[in-house]
């Protein structure tokens, strides 16, 4: 009845500001008009891209074990490397806040003017983002608001399912690439090498939209109807190059415009590398030996090595998840050295420069002024040399996973990024003998016979790390964390294990879903969450539909 209420009086007061609209006309301003063209507003949702998803990956990034926290002692952020939750919160609760309020009706504004006006290109790329984040959204939480999504008028929304939103994101996804290939453009007005700093043109749009789709069917692998093929197809036609992967930039001039991993917003003071992706980059998992000669090159590149160098494996370390660093608090000696580094560079332990923007302080994708990506030509290799592999095909899925090694070298050793943002390699790029030397190496395979479903998703990982979570998770999920492959008999994922200790409120379980929005969902559409289980305590470990046969 509260609620109801509300709503009336709500609606109260939009009647009483319309019925004084000839005192508040704001569009007598020409200054300040009501309708901006969606050129202006294009630019403020690619640059939104990354809120949602750069605040969630704090929880995700522990979930798949891309970090780990390193002080033992705080408990609710240890409980997040056990697979847990807080409850009555909105953490973990951007990607939702992005998906239906920070771009929902900016999107849909877009779309409408732009078919009002024929500016095709800004309605396709819009729908593409609109897909993006339905399909970020529903692998995130299951079961989503998606056929009800911005209804007026509208107090509670319908929880669809999430087999309904995977057809509804295929859906928009083709309806995308029909208006960026359409040609009657209005060319009187702006095209999107006016408001689009991500690509510019509509041909990077159309491989991006593809890559949507490549995900969205490529993500049900465990079902009777996969179709390998569709996805192959799909890849072929998204990103081939890293020209064509999509960097949102940041201009790094204020604490709005500036990475969230950077340090300047110090957000990963305590997140820490884990003993997965160490021992993934150092030659432990891949070839059986941390010895020097066996370490990918891209190891120096990503990673924060420690003080102490005279280690085996070079000063590389990491932690598992839940245990923390045992010597966190050491601040003097040799074992002071031994702490696992901060991600922004070698021999860092506390963040040198909180709110303040340096260029000396950045390591990969962690630093104030460096790129988010949001996809890659290499991600798309990989999704194409599993499907290939599935089918059976291994001589392609050779050639894919290969490929997928090469681009992700290439992405690393770019010489430039949009808006002159900073460069991934430290001191210098990956040289062409250090990648013929590792391509050459006992951790890739160079024969399709000797290919395994492993060697393709631990490259993945690596490819994916620091960046790529969601999809990470999706690909664990898919593979049950710890699933065997039959024709190993190991794990797909070799070298990972589920944290020692889960959270109490898992029952045991590993979390497969995350709550909807606390404070939209659960204080407002409180009987929708009812009625698929969403205040049981457990609902986080329900498995999502994607993930099941």
């Amino acid at each position: 009845m509260k609620k109801q209420v509300a709503y009336i009086l709500f609606l109260f007061v939009l009647v009483s500001f319309a019925g004084c609209k000839k005192y508040l006309d704001i569009n007598s301003d020409p200054d300040t008009p009501q309708f901006p063209d969606p050129s202006s507003v294009f630019p403020t949702q690619l640059a939104a891209i990354p809120y949602g998803l750069q605040r969630d990956a704090r929880y995700v990034s522990r979930w798949i074990q891309n970090f780990a926290y390193n002080d033992v002692a705080s408990t609710a952020n240890i409980g997040w490397d056990q697979m847990g939750y807080i409850g009555a919160s909105d953490a973990n609760g951007d990607i939702w806040r992005q998906t239906y309020f920070g771009l929902g009706q900016n999107l849909n504004y877009i779309i409408d003017n732009g078919i009002r006006n024929k500016q095709w290109d800004y309605v396709g790329a819009s729908i593409a983002l609109k897909a993006l984040l339905f399909q970020y959204a529903t692998d995130y939480h299951g079961e989503i608001i998606f056929t009800e999504a911005f209804r007026e008028n509208q107090a509670f929304f319908k929880f669809d399912s999430q087999e309904l939103v995977y057809k509804g994101v295929d859906s928009l996804c083709r309806l995308a690439i029909s208006y960026l290939q359409k040609r009657d453009r209005d060319t009187t007005r702006s095209n999107l090498s006016k408001g689009d700093y991500v690509y510019g043109q509509t041909a990077s749009w159309i491989k991006f939209t593809y890559g949507i789709l490549a995900r969205n069917w490529h993500h049900l692998t465990n079902k009777a109807s996969y179709n390998a093929d569709s996805v192959i197809a799909f890849c072929d036609k998204s990103l081939a190059a890293t020209g064509d992967d999509f960097l949102v930039p940041f201009d790094a001039q204020k604490n709005e415009d500036a990475n969230f991993f950077g340090t300047y917003r110090n957000n990963l003071t305590f997140f820490r590398q884990t003993n997965f992706i160490v021992k993934l980059l150092d030659g432990t998992t891949l070839s059986g030996s941390n010895a020097f000669s066996n370490r990918d090159p891209r190891i120096r590149h990503m990673l924060a090595a420690s003080g102490d160098t005279a280690t085996g494996n070079g000063g590389y370390r990491g932690l598992d998840p839940g245990l923390g660093d045992p010597l966190f608090t050491f601040t003097t000696g040799v074992n002071a050295n031994k702490r696992v580094a901060a991600p922004w560079g070698d021999s860092i332990y506390n963040n040198p420069a909180a709110s303040n923007f340096s260029a000396n302080f950045k390591k990969y994708l962690f630093g104030d002024k460096v790129v988010f990506p949001v996809m890659t030509a290499s991600e798309i290799q990989f999704i194409k040399a599993e499907a290939a592999f599935l089918k059976e095909d291994k001589s392609l899925a050779l050639l894919a996973y290969t490929r997928g090694i090469n681009l992700h070298i290439d992405f690393i050793n770019r010489p430039f990024f949009p808006r002159s943002n900073g460069l991934l390699y430290n001191q210098n790029p990956i040289s062409a003998a250090e990648r013929t030397s590792y391509l050459a190496g006992p951790n890739v395979r160079r024969s399709a016979d000797s290919l395994t479903l492993s060697d393709i998703m631990l490259q993945k990982y690596i490819a994916l790390w620091g960046w790529g979570f969601f999809e990470t998770w999706v690909d664990m999920r898919r593979y049950h964390y710890t699933d065997i492959d039959p024709a190993t008999r190991l794990q797909v994922y070799l070298g990972f294990s589920l944290p020692a200790t889960l959270s109490a409120a898992n029952l045991g379980k590993p979390v497969y879903r995350v709550r909807p929005r606390y404070n939209s969902e659960y204080g407002w559409n409180a009987e929708e969450l009812q009625r698929i289980g969403g205040f049981n305590s457990d609902y986080h470990t329900y498995e999502t539909w994607f993930s099941k046969p």
